[in-house]
This record gives C-alpha cells, structure tokens and sequence, in this order.
C-alpha cells in the first residue's frame, strides 16, 4: 500500500474509522485466538528494549521493507524483552498479518502499536496475539481513554498508555495504569521534543513501570537518556529497523540497559 502524505494526528480517527468494516469482516471470521498469554507484568519489571518493526513512518519515509517474522527473530536473538509491531498502514506501512506472524513466530511479549480509537482494534489485536495494546493519550479524550483502557483490560491485554506532555498526566494517572510509555516525539508535530519528555517522565509515580521511546540511535543515545532519567525499559525502533545488523546493534544497547 502506497503511504499516505498528509500526516495528521487530528485526521487519524476519521483515517482509522474508514478500517472498521475490514476488522468487523475479519473478526466475523475468526474470533479465536491461538496464542497463550504472558504475564507482561513480570517480563516488563526490570529492564530491557522493546524492539520495534516498523517498515516507514512520517517523519522518515520508507525505512526498509524486511519480513516481520525473520525481524522478530533477529530480535529475540538479540536479547529484546517484548516486541512492538506498528499495525498502521496508512503513514508506517504496517499490517494486522505482521502482528500475527510475528506472534506466532517468538515467545516474546507483543505490543500493537496503533492509532486505536475503537473497540474492534482492541478485539483484533488480541484475536491476532497481542499481550499489550497502544493508547495514545494526545490522541483520545479522557472518557474515551477511559473506556478503551478498561476494555483492553477485560480483553486481558495491558494497556500501555503514550504520554509525552505533563499537560496529559491527569487523565493518564486518574487510571492507575501499571505501564506508561513517554514519548520524546511530539505525535502533532512530529519534531522531538526530549526536555518536554524528561519532565514527563519525572513526574510518573515510582510504582508505574515507565518506557522510554524515540530518540535513540546509539548507545551514547541510551547512556544520555538513562543518565537524565533513570529509565530501564526503553523502545527503539528506527534504529533496528536501519540497521543491517539489528541483531548485533540490539545486543549493544541492551549491555547499556
């Protein structure tokens, strides 16, 4: 599928709106899921990467077209504690036959990441083998975020809440979520925005398991962010994905973590 150029997040629920008859038709096929779930909570409790597969996204175009299975295992090789799939079509080139591939392919905890704004995303991503799905917080209203985190949770999934300005931390905490991701990236923007991150992180209460993402294309980049903000557990995408060696480069970050 040819990627879209106009990048809004204001635009992406009108986007993802346009997908729910396909999921409806897949979920009327198939309702069953295959795979066994993880206690994520005991894998995301010391420290790690969550090694993301994504093929493109808006602020770097195409980044490379690799098979997401051969990907995953390159990953757990090379020491990720989870994976991260990224499902969007539309702007990261991503498919909902990636996750499941990928979930049947390695032992590994699986995040979705995406633009979820509806109930049927949650559904299929769990019925396709995901242990934690994405809400974005910018994204969704306080009520919404609410119903759709309460949702993933009785789909047993663990829902991992994207924050990236103290300004959304209300909402956020109001859940009690178990896990929070921090987003260095501005999802409006696009630019990165880090001083805006390392003020978000924080603020997070100590008993919330806190992710760290963007921004990180080496281990200097790695060893700066811990040093800022203590983080363990980080997400790292880009640079796998660029890399032609991720497995090696996986290695070399974890040794920082």
């Amino acid at each position: 599928m040819e990627l879209l150029q106009n990048y809004s997040l204001s635009n992406m629920k009108d986007i993802k709106s346009r997908e729910l008859p396909g999921l409806r038709n897949l979920l009327a096929r198939c309702i069953m899921r295959e795979k066994d779930s993880f206690c994520v909570h005991n894998i995301l409790e010391e420290s790690g990467i969550i090694a993301e597969i994504k093929f493109a996204s808006p602020s770097k175009g195409q980044i490379q077209n690799v098979d997401a299975a051969e990907q995953a295992r390159k990953y757990h090789r090379g020491g990720a504690c989870a994976i991260s799939i990224i499902t969007d079509s539309s702007f990261f080139g991503g498919c909902w036959s990636a996750l499941y591939r990928v979930a049947k392919e390695v032992s590994l905890p699986i995040l979705c990441k995406e633009f979820i704004y509806f109930e049927e995303q949650i559904d299929v991503a769990w019925m396709l083998g995901a242990d934690l799905v994405l809400l974005i917080a910018r994204a969704l209203e306080a009520e919404r975020l609410k119903e759709l985190f309460e949702y993933a949770g009785r789909r047993a999934l663990v829902p991992l809440v994207e924050v990236h300005h103290p300004d959304e931390l209300d909402s956020v905490l109001a859940l009690h979520p178990s896990h929070v991701l921090v987003n260095a990236r501005n999802l409006e923007t696009l630019q990165m925005e880090a001083d805006t991150a390392f003020a978000t992180f924080s603020m997070l209460p100590r008993e919330i398991t806190k992710i760290w993402a963007s921004g990180i294309e080496s281990r200097d980049d790695m060893k700066k962010i811990k040093e800022a903000t203590g983080a363990r557990l980080y997400l790292v995408g880009t640079a796998l994905m660029s890399s032609d060696d991720p497995e090696q480069l996986l290695k070399e970050l974890r040794d920082v973590c």
